[in-house]
């Protein structure tokens, strides 16, 4: 069965930053395939966010689509603390890492560093890895405040500059107190998704969902998966979260070069036997910052990782800082449209044999009726978003309409796979939902009379979450 035309399956998140807060350019954004956007958290102010935020919002509805909202928690973040000049280094000289500020003497060699926990977590032998990992040293043994350490590689380094201790166990607190000033901020401005930085365990992404829903929300919450405990954890990780984010940037300093594909292939495999969503980030289309066409490899790089199963891809600084955000939109939706274009057209199977939830095996059911029939679309009446989502698990080859009453599990299917969001008021019956369809998609011309739409979702008597109807319908 032919992909439609005008149907592409992997979603495309884009950082909103200087380069594209205003909103005549966030509507060509729109308007170029984006369908998240991401709120930086590590950067801007609460004024810049919900300026963004309200911009989006009103992009999305005058182009007449969904636009979701995902705001990126900053994190802990392990940083030297100011010391005024970068401080040349050079391989083998001796340097004393102290988190009393008072007690720094740069001239001889001697930092500070705005990590209180930073003699608790090193120990002799662990490596530190100073901002893109170009900085690297040896810790040869820790006293009280200090941790003395050996030069392996680098130049210089400058103050307020991150580092990674990629072997030592955190002790820092999964959220800071600017995490939850952020959280209550994602909160008042209605995002559908959260991503949590630096996750550790399954219990920092429970953490995270008690504080949403203490302050009321229901968003996703995508762990990014970006440090060796996290890779060590990710199955939990996995059952705790609504979805995960291979984050390669930082995942790419804890780890060797060669190491990062594989561990994005093996996250992807995970989150997709999970039937989560699972978004691949970090320097896909990073020569757009500058330039207004991608490198071969860059075009490669985002067709593999469409063939890997992500259900969607991220822009970070390209449409944050970059010169040219809506054509690197336009490009990223150029790549993945060609490579979606020889993707394998069966559904997928689910791995684990035996006995499965109901709602499951009629998702599955309706991806391989759908292409059996050769239907038009698939469509999911839902009221939280979760039955679009169990279609997106198996992969369809064609639209799935995800119907609901509910604006929130609107914004939370732009996260999924192949799902385009509609919204529906509320229907007494299934048989009225069925023609409140018909009538909408003959309405948008995306569907003819005599074609088939495969049709699931629950009664709406029936309690939140249930999907126990199926039904192939032809378009009247």
């Amino acid at each position: 069965m032919a992909l439609p035309a005008d149907h592409r399956l992997t979603r495309i998140v884009a950082t909103i930053g200087p380069a594209t807060i205003s909103p005549a350019r966030l509507r060509l954004m729109v308007a170029a395939g984006m369908d998240v956007a991401r709120l930086n958290m590590s950067h801007g102010d609460a004024s810049f966010h919900r300026r963004a935020a309200r911009a989006v919002r009103a992009a999305g509805r005058s182009l007449g689509r969904i636009v979701g909202l995902m705001a990126d928690l900053q994190g802990p973040k392990v940083r030297f603390g100011d010391f005024g000049q970068a401080v040349p280094i050079r391989r083998g000289m001796p340097l004393v890492l102290t988190v009393r500020p008072a007690a720094a003497d740069p001239e001889r060699g001697v930092l500070p560093v705005d990590y209180p926990h930073l003699p608790r977590e090193a120990e002799p032998g662990h490596e530190i890895l100073v901002g893109d990992g170009a900085v690297r040293l040896k810790v040869r043994r820790v006293r009280g405040e200090r941790v003395y350490c050996t030069v392996i590689e680098g130049t210089e380094i400058s103050p307020r500059t991150g580092f990674h201790l990629p072997q030592a166990k955190p002790h820092g607190p999964a959220l800071t107190a600017k995490d939850r000033r952020d959280l209550t901020l994602a909160v008042e401005l209605g995002v559908d998704a959260v991503a949590l930085s630096f996750v550790r365990t399954g219990e920092d992404v429970a953490l995270a969902r008690r504080l949403l829903r203490r302050r009321g929300s229901e968003a996703l919450i995508v762990a990014k998966i970006e440090t060796p405990q996290a890779l060590d954890n990710l199955d939990e990780i996995l059952a705790a979260a609504d979805g995960v984010m291979v984050a390669r940037g930082d995942l790419g300093v804890a780890l060797p070069p060669e190491r990062v594909p594989v561990e994005q292939k093996r996250i992807i495999e995970a989150a997709t036997a999970s039937g989560k969503p699972v978004i691949t980030a970090t320097q896909m289309l990073e020569s757009m910052r500058y330039a207004t066409r991608p490198t071969r490899a860059e075009a490669s790089d985002v067709a593999n990782a469409v063939w890997d199963g992500s259900w969607a891809l991220m822009l970070s600084a390209e449409t944050a800082t970059g010169h040219h955000p809506v054509e690197a939109v336009r490009m990223m939706k150029r790549i993945i449209e060609a490579a979606e274009r020889r993707l394998f057209k069966l559904p997928r199977r689910r791995r684990a044999p035996g006995p499965v939830p109901v709602s499951e095996g009629i998702a599955e059911a309706a991806t391989w009726i759908a292409f059996d029939v050769g239907a038009r679309a698939i469509v999911a009446l839902t009221r939280s978003g979760a039955t679009a989502r169990q279609v997106a698990r198996f992969a369809p080859s064609l639209p799935v309409y995800g119907y609901t009453p509910n604006r929130e599990a609107l914004g939370r299917m732009t996260l999924y796979r192949g799902v385009v969001p509609r919204p529906l008021r509320m229907q007494r019956t299934f048989s009225a939902a069925i023609r409140a369809v018909n009538a909408d998609l003959k309405r948008r011309g995306e569907a003819r009379r005599g074609e088939l739409v495969v049709i699931l979702g629950g009664s709406p008597d029936e309690p939140l979450g249930v999907t126990n109807r199926l039904v192939v319908h032809q378009i009247r």
